[in-house]
């Protein structure tokens, strides 16, 4: 019986939250206004430990169709103490954040570039002769867009 007993005080003191002794994180500042008639909205707040959010949206026509658009940013410091800083768009073009810790594309090897370009002048080859052009009109133009592109000297 004593072990049973004790097996449930441990299983109780372990399935006791780990954050118990943290005390609630104080709201230095805190501002909202909405959603108003047309949609819109703003809030922003900051909290003693740092953190910081501020947003502000609203609703937008685009072609037939309605949508939200939003904008803003927050900043926190990451558990390794660094500073995060994030401020971001969102909107037709969909969610485009920006921020010192997110990561970048690599630039794209020669072998890339080169690629594009002659992508590049295939398309255009094929607008011209799509557009009517004589045979030395377009080849003047693609000689002019090689050498733009990096395919000539």
């Amino acid at each position: 019986m004593k072990v049973f007993v004790l097996a449930v005080l441990i299983g109780l003191v372990a399935a006791m939250p780990q954050d118990a002794a943290k005390p609630p994180v104080e709201i230095i500042t805190s501002e909202s206004e909405g959603p108003n008639l047309d949609g819109s909205y703003k809030f922003k707040f900051e909290t003693a430990d740092g953190v910081k959010r501020e947003e502000e949206g609203a609703q937008k026509q685009i072609g037939e169709e309605a949508g939200a658009t939003s904008r803003g940013s927050w900043s926190y410091t990451a558990p390794e103490g660094d500073k995060i800083e994030l401020t971001f768009v969102a909107d037709e073009n969909g969610f485009q954040p920006q921020g010192a810790h997110l990561p970048v594309a690599p630039e794209p090897s020669p072998a890339i570039k080169r690629a594009l370009a002659i992508i590049a002048r295939t398309n255009a080859a094929d607008e011209a002769r799509a557009a009517g052009m004589s045979t030395k009109q377009k080849l003047q133009m693609l000689g002019l867009l090689d050498q733009r592109l990096g395919l000539r000297k």
